[in-house]
C-alpha cells in the first residue's frame, strides 16, 4: 500500500503530505489487523506525520484528504477481531540497554510517535470492530483537525432520514496511548471529531492529555475514561446525541472538564445500544467515588430524562468527589 511504503522510507521519521482527494483501503491485513502499520523500526525512535494539504474544513463537507475503509475491507473483518486504520508495533527497546541505536534514537517507550493533521477517516459503516486511530503502541499522539465518521454520518445526523444504524461494540474513533511517556511527549487532541460509531474516545490510562474543542456525536458512548493516575484536561468539548454521558472506569482518576457541552434533543435519532441492559443514561463511575476533579457543563435538550432532578449529569451515587457545576442551572 502507498501509505505503508511511505512509512518504510522514513526510518528517521518525517512528514507524509496527502494531496486533496480520496484514499481507499480495501483491506486491514497488516499486523494487528491494521491498514497503516508503523513497525518496530529496529528500535529507532521516530515521529511520523500524516498531513492533508487543506488546512480547514466546514463540519458538513468532505473536501480535503479523505481516508476510506471500504465495504470490501469491512466485509473481510470478523466481528470477533480487532482492526485499526492507524496502528504501531508494541515492542519496546530493552530496558537498561541503549539498544543498537543509542544517542539520538534512544527511547525507553514505544519507538513510533504519531501526528495526524487535516484528515478525514471514513468507515464504510460501523458493523465491525474497527478503531480509527489506535495509539496504544505509540510513544505520543498529536491530532489536529482529524474527523472520524461513518460514510452515512452526515445523512444520519443532519437529514434525519431515520434512526442511525446500530454501531457494533468495538467500533471506536480514537483509542489513546496507555499512559505517560516522557517529558517531551506531545499528547494532545485539537479539533478532533468522531461520529456515528459505538465509542467516540477511549482514554486507556492516558496521562497528561490536553483535549480542546473536540466532539463525539451520535455514538453509543461518546467518552470512555479508563483509570489514569494523572491529570486529563478537556476544554470546550461536546457530547452531542450520544446514548450515554461519559463512563468513568477503574479505581482512581483525575479529570478536569471545562465548559463541556451536552445536547440531548431527540431520542429518535440517537443510536440504540447493541448490548441492552444499561438503563442509566447519565454519567456513571464503575466504582462510585473513585474519580476526582472538576466538571463545568451546559445541557440542552431533555430526552432520556436529562435536565430533570437535582443532578442531571451524574447517575445516583456517582461523582461524589468531582466538583460538578451546571452552567445553565439558573436559566431553566
Amino acid at each position: 500500500m502507498l501509505f505503508n511504503k511511505a512509512v518504510s522510507l522514513l526510518p528517521l521519521g518525517g512528514r507524509i503530505v496527502l494531496a486533496d482527494g480520496d484514499y481507499y483501503f480495501d483491506a486491514c491485513t497488516n499486523k494487528g489487523g491494521s491498514a497503516v502499520y508503523l513497525d518496530y523500526n529496529q528500535g529507532r525512535a521516530r515521529v511520523l506525520t500524516f498531513e492533508g494539504v487543506t488546512d480547514s474544513k466546514a463540519y458538513n463537507t468532505r473536501y480535503g484528504a479523505g481516508i476510506h475503509v471500504t465495504e470490501k475491507a469491512m466485509r473481510a473483518m470478523s466481528t470477533n477481531g480487532v482492526y485499526r486504520v492507524f496502528y504501531g508495533d508494541r515492542q519496546r527497546p530493552p530496558r537498561g540497554d541503549f539498544g543498537p541505536y543509542p544517542g539520538d534514537f534512544y527511547t525507553y517507550t514505544h519507538v513510533n510517535n504519531l501526528r495526524l493533521e487535516n484528515l478525514q477517516i471514513l468507515f464504510h459503516d460501523a458493523s465491525k470492530p474497527l478503531r480509527g486511530v489506535d495509539a496504544s503502541n505509540f510513544g505520543s499522539i498529536y491530532m489536529r483537525k482529524v474527523y472520524i465518521y461513518t460514510e452515512n454520518y452526515f445523512r444520519d445526523r443532519f437529514m434525519h432520514i431515520g434512526r442511525p444504524d446500530i454501531p457494533i461494540s468495538g467500533t471506536v474513533g480514537v483509542w489513546s496511548t496507555g499512559g505517560s511517556n516522557d517529558e517531551a511527549a506531545e499528547i494532545r487532541y485539537d479539533h478532533v471529531q468522531v461520529g456515528g460509531l459505538h465509542t467516540g474516545f477511549v482514554f486507556n490510562g492516558i496521562d497528561h492529555l490536553i483535549m480542546e474543542v473536540c466532539g463525539a456525536c451520535r455514538c453509543v458512548q461518546g467518552y470512555d475514561f479508563r483509570r489514569g493516575a494523572k491529570t486529563l484536561t478537556v476544554i470546550n468539548c461536546a457530547d452531542e446525541g450520544n446514548t450515554y454521558l461519559p463512563l468513568f472506569r477503574g479505581k482512581g482518576g483525575h479529570v478536569t472538564m471545562i465548559d463541556f457541552n451536552i445536547e440531548r434533543f431527540n431520542a429518535k435519532f440517537i443510536p440504540v445500544d447493541p448490548e441492552p441492559g444499561r438503563t442509566e443514561h447519565r454519567a456513571t463511575e464503575e466504582f462510585p467515588g473513585s474519580w476526582h476533579g472538576e466538571i463545568t457543563y451546559t445541557l440542552q435538550g431533555g430526552c432520556f430524562g436529562f435536565g430533570r432532578g437535582a443532578n442531571p449529569f451524574w447517575a445516583p451515587g456517582c461523582g461524589a468527589n468531582v466538583h460538578t457545576v451546571d452552567q445553565n442551572a439558573d436559566k431553566r
